[in-house]
């Protein structure tokens, strides 16, 4: 197993440094985006609920609670993952690379993206009387499933097992030695 230089840890801080700076910009990014999204929306006469698009008649005031409640929390989704990858970075930058907190992180960010999955849920189940009304876009609900936000789940929760089971055996032999 390759030690941890003092050369490799100010490689890795400063790469942390850099990408910690990177997850804060795209934080700032995001909620601006959002805030322009909900004060501003395109097109601004209809609104767009789970793939389904609603305008006109439609567009009651449940169909646009739903919209801003979806768009609110998907964009809170999105700052939480990039607030346990900002903490994951602050780690790194403070040389705690392989600990329980990188592992808790990570995990986080992992569980946070399974969030994705339940929102688009409860959203469809809210809205399910106005999608069935909606005769000619029902079919557009399933393009909206989060599948890549699963998959993303999947994978960071992968990788904190990982890690984890990396660190355990990391602090065995450290014991031993």
């Amino acid at each position: 197993m390759l030690a941890m230089t003092a050369e490799r840890q100010n490689t890795i801080q400063r790469a942390s440094r850099a990408l910690l700076g990177f997850f804060i910009f795209m934080s700032l990014i995001s909620l601006w985006g959002t805030l322009a999204g909900i004060s501003h929306p395109v097109p601004a006469d209809s609104r767009t609920v789970a793939g389904v698009v609603f305008e006109g008649a439609t567009l009651t005031d449940k169909i646009q609670g739903l919209w801003l409640a979806q768009t609110l929390l998907g964009a809170a989704l999105g700052l939480k993952v990039l607030y346990h990858l900002i903490r994951l970075m602050v780690l790194h930058t403070r040389g705690k690379v392989f600990t329980a907190q990188n592992v808790s992180q990570i995990r986080q960010v992992g569980l946070t993206y399974a969030g994705a999955l339940v929102l688009w849920l409860l959203v469809i189940i809210a809205a399910w009387p106005e999608i069935a009304a909606a005769q000619d876009q029902w079919t557009n609900v399933m393009p909206s499933f989060p599948g890549g936000a699963l998959m993303s789940a999947f994978l960071f929760l992968f990788a904190a097992r990982i890690i984890d089971e990396g660190r355990e055996l990391r602090e065995d032999q450290e014991l031993v030695v």
